[in-house]
């Protein structure tokens, strides 16, 4: 008999990409299905997959349940961690309808699948900005959701829809509630990759509000470790976790360290944005006692590796030639 597959939606994606590689690297049967919003797959696996050949995909949608039903069925998936979504705000703000579809609806969809196919294990990755606003930092997982916008809120049901499954189905499944996740694979205009383009490019960093805005960077390979930590606990069923880098920086120590590997890097300041949530740490200690989560990368460790993609593989892809000298240690 065959080895059963694990599923991952969005696998294509910036976290997604990550999890699947490290599911590999343990001898996992994986799958993929993801609609590459975002490019063809020939430029994504360039970008994602630099060094693995073999990489099974399944073009499709969440939000379209007989796809989701179908794929479920084809492959005899029993284990699902699932990244698919909206996550870049802005595309959020702009796009609400799509947000809501993608976010909850396909969320739902691929609970309902899992249900009807008894699933062994659901692993969904929720967001910090289910939180909104910190009432307290660090905030653990029993922060109220209240979320501050639309990428928030879409997150905030589907958190609690995943849950729910659990409670009422008994079906298997975790929540990850991560936070401001940068790294190699990222494209969209995230705060750590935007600094790091317009620094290679020679552009200044412009730092909103003197950049006292505090996040809890996650490295991305932490990020997926902690997904598939909670796939393979059984304890893990039935609750949320938040996973994080476990150490707050503001936006301008994020500038300063980037500006200590790229040192020609100029810095300005504007006025601040009234939208930013105030944020701060998180509490991994539940992760911690339960899934056995320690951080491995502080911010500087994970810059060293995002900057060496961003000058190995991002740039030759895009033709782009650093204006700056980049100095890695």
């Amino acid at each position: 008999m065959s080895k059963s597959a694990v599923l991952v939606t969005g696998g294509m994606g910036f976290i997604g990409s990550q999890i699947v590689r490290m599911l590999l690297n343990q001898g996992e049967k994986v799958v993929i299905f993801d609609n590459l919003r975002q490019s063809d797959v020939g430029l994504l696996k360039k970008l994602r997959f630099p060094e693995t050949n073999e990489i099974n995909t399944e073009l499709g949608d969440i939000t379209d349940f007989a796809n989701v039903f179908n794929v479920l069925k084809k492959h005899d998936i029993k284990k699902i961690i699932h990244t698919a979504a909206i996550t870049f705000i802005p595309t959020a703000i702009e796009k609400p309808s799509l947000t809501f579809n993608v976010n909850t609806i396909g969320t739902f969809n691929l609970l309902e699948a899992s249900r009807i196919f008894d699933i062994e294990k659901f692993v969904y990755i929720s967001t910090a900005s289910t939180y909104g606003d910190f009432h307290y930092t660090p905030a653990d997982e029993k922060h109220p959701l209240d979320a501050k916008d639309i990428y928030g809120a879409t997150k905030a049901a589907a958190d609690r829809i995943a849950i729910s499954y659990y409670r009422t189905y008994k079906m298997p499944v975790s929540v990850i509630r991560t936070t401001s996740v940068y790294g190699p694979g990222d494209l969209e205009n995230r705060v750590a990759k935007s600094f790091i383009e317009k620094a290679l490019r020679g552009k200044p960093l412009t730092l909103e509000g003197g950049g006292e805005q505090r996040r809890d960077f996650t490295y991305v390979k932490d990020a997926a470790k902690g997904m598939v930590l909670a796939l393979n606990s059984e304890k893990a069923n039935g609750e949320a976790f938040n996973i994080s880098g476990n150490q707050d920086y503001s936006i301008k120590e994020l500038a300063m360290i980037i500006k200590h590997f790229i040192p020609e890097t100029e810095i300005e300041i504007t006025e601040g944005r009234k939208v930013d949530a105030k944020k701060g740490k998180l509490d991994t200690s539940k992760a911690k006692k339960i899934l056995g989560y320690e951080t491995e990368y502080d911010l500087k460790r994970g810059m060293t590796e995002t900057i060496r993609w961003f000058v190995d593989v991002y740039c030759p892809v895009f033709g782009i030639e650093p204006k700056r000298e980049v100095i890695l240690e």
